[in-house]
């Protein structure tokens, strides 16, 4: 508890819905879940999934055996979401960390050419 107060927990799925909502994004928009793990798992995903049901991730997007030559190689997975997140139209990043930075720092030099 001491650690969410302090903002060190990622948001959850029902806070990222919340702000998606209060910022007016369509609920028809897909999202990219770029995420291995959930904060809490899948079991707080409801209402995410309610709120804006067009939910993907890489796993849904590409056909298994499209994806198993990288599954066991954490670095490609996570350059996958790294391609996603910096072609997209808005990232919401909901933990603060290195993927965070990368992408924010990628998107922030193409806008200044």
């Amino acid at each position: 508890r001491k650690k969410r107060r302090a903002g060190l927990c990622p948001l959850t799925p029902e806070e990222i819905a919340l702000a998606l909502q209060a910022l007016g994004i369509d609920r028809n928009i897909q999202i990219y879940i770029a995420s291995r793990k959930i904060y809490k798992g899948e079991s707080m995903m409801g209402h995410l999934n309610e709120a804006f049901p067009n939910l993907v991730r890489k796993e849904t997007l590409l056909d298994r055996s499209s994806l198993e030559p990288f599954r066991s190689h954490a670095n490609a997975m996570a350059a996958m979401d790294y391609i996603v997140a910096v072609e997209s139209d808005i990232i919401v990043p909901t933990f603060d960390g290195n993927m965070a930075f990368a992408v924010d720092g990628h998107r922030r030099l193409i806008e200044s050419f």
